[in-house]
């Protein structure tokens, strides 16, 4: 049986769907594009890679492509007999270990200066600018620019101090060094500028209450000034620490994971990042291995969560940490409210 519809019925149905349309027609029109990029490039590499990481997967003969389950994973995880296995484990180390030194050197540097800029000395524009500016170079030119600096042959330094040092390909220790410099150098402007829009947040008169209480110096900057900025420090952290796991440009460029060593009769390319190692197997001749890379890449992607979601948890925003900012505010509150009393009087 037709189920009737009255006229009313359909002319309300009908606005509806117009007042829909009319409301979210537009927004959806200009969101359409990059929706479906997304979807494209983003979700569905996404969920076939996840699909990948459990089968044996070549991209020279589909005909090889077998499901394996939790093989890959039990491979790069615990099967120290696989090259694999050492390869992820001793690049995912290097990572570790890099992202421990240059991320709060990174977080440091970027704080002192956004203080110093804070007081506005002069020409502070110009350093504000000169700071920034080597974060807006490419890594590529960035990487050229220190290859020149740093080359046995004909290397700036080398030159100026009339050394023969192999920065780059002679000793690992130099090598990170260099690498170092060159992700401090471009990495921290990002940084100052976060924390320097952060800082004009500070209020002047806290500031200036908290040195007529004697609170100056380091003190005031823990107990006054951190507190404060404390949404753009963890802004700050959270991207750093994310930026840096994915380290590969600069390794690419400077060493391309040289220079080699032998550890417990094994050859590793000395710094090799975890991103770096991922992409030269892609990079190379072996066409089978896709499966165990997208493998990786997930296990990757779980452990930068993990990482996250712990940092996000241990600094998390807690009731108690604004309490003396609270109490300036409310004596603030008071002090008006008896200067009106005062003036009514």
């Amino acid at each position: 049986m037709k189920k009737v519809i009255t006229l009313s019925e359909y002319a309300l149905n009908r606005s509806k769907r117009r007042k829909f349309y009319k409301n979210y027609g537009v927004a959806f029109f200009f969101l359409a594009p990059f929706l479906f990029f997304f979807v494209l490039f983003c979700l569905y590499p996404l969920f076939y890679g996840i699909v990948m990481s459990f089968m044996k997967y070549s991209i020279s003969d589909p005909t090889q492509n077998e499901w394996r389950g939790f093989k890959n994973f039990i491979t790069i995880l615990t099967n120290s007999n696989s090259i694999y296995n050492r390869n992820f484990w001793y690049s995912m180390k290097n990572t570790i270990l890099f992202a421990l030194v240059v991320v709060p050197l990174n977080i440091i540097m970027a704080l002192v200066l956004a203080l110093l800029i804070n007081v506005k000395p002069v020409g502070y524009k110009t350093f504000r600018a000169l700071i920034y500016l080597p974060s807006v170079l490419p890594v590529s030119a960035s990487g050229v620019i220190f290859v020149a600096m740093f080359g046995k042959n004909f290397g700036y330094i080398n030159q100026w101090f009339n050394q023969t040092t192999d920065w780059l390909n002679g000793n690992p220790l130099t090598a990170w060094f260099v690498i170092l410099l060159l992700c401090l150098w471009g990495g921290f402007g990002g940084n100052f500028i976060i924390l320097s829009a952060g800082l004009k947040n500070v209020d002047k008169s806290l500031m200036e209450a908290s040195s007529v209480d004697g609170c100056t110096g380091v003190r005031r900057m823990i107990k006054v000034v951190l507190p404060i900025i404390k949404p753009q420090l963890v802004l700050c952290i959270f991207t750093t620490i994310i930026g840096y796991f994915g380290l590969y440009g600069q390794v690419y460029v400077l060493t391309n994971g040289g220079p080699n060593i032998n550890v417990d009769g094994a050859n590793y390319n000395s710094t090799m990042s975890i991103m770096w190692y991922l992409q030269s197997l892609i990079n190379g001749t072996q066409f089978e291995i896709y499966g165990m890379v997208s493998a990786m890449g997930l296990t990757l992607g779980v452990f930068i969560g993990l990482i996250s979601g712990l940092q996000l948890f241990l600094m998390r925003e807690r009731k108690s940490g604004t309490k003396i900012y609270q109490r300036f505010k409310e004596y603030e509150r008071n002090k008006v409210e008896q200067l009106e009393v005062n003036k009514h009087e």
